[in-house]
């Protein structure tokens, strides 16, 4: 679904090491803070390996900081028993493609 949104300040663009369960290996993934309007509301955004595409997906959204523009989101939700025998639920919001920068 494509939003309109805007992202605040550079200080809410977030790079994070995330380890995959099972495997142990660790990846680069990126988080976002989107305001949004009609209602208005703070949403985070996550952003998987391959966007994040080590980094390079943040240098773009840096260039995104202060201008209201279309960003494509998805709302995903998922449960998988860990290693423990919990129940675990994993729900919100993931950019789907790199915001497009008007020249």
């Amino acid at each position: 679904m494509k939003l309109a949104g805007l992202i605040l300040d550079a200080s809410d663009i977030i790079q994070e090491t995330k380890t995959i369960h099972g495997t142990g290996e660790t990846v680069q993934v990126g988080k976002m803070n989107l305001i949004t309007t009609n209602p208005t509301a703070t949403i985070e955004v996550k952003i998987n390996k391959d966007l994040w595409n080590g980094g390079k997906c943040g240098e773009l959204l840096m260039q995104c900081v202060g201008k209201r523009m279309d960003f494509e989101v998805e709302y995903k939700e998922m449960a998988f028993g860990n290693d423990q025998n919990k129940h675990v639920a994993i729900n919100g919001f993931h950019l789907f493609a790199l915001p497009v920068l008007n020249k």
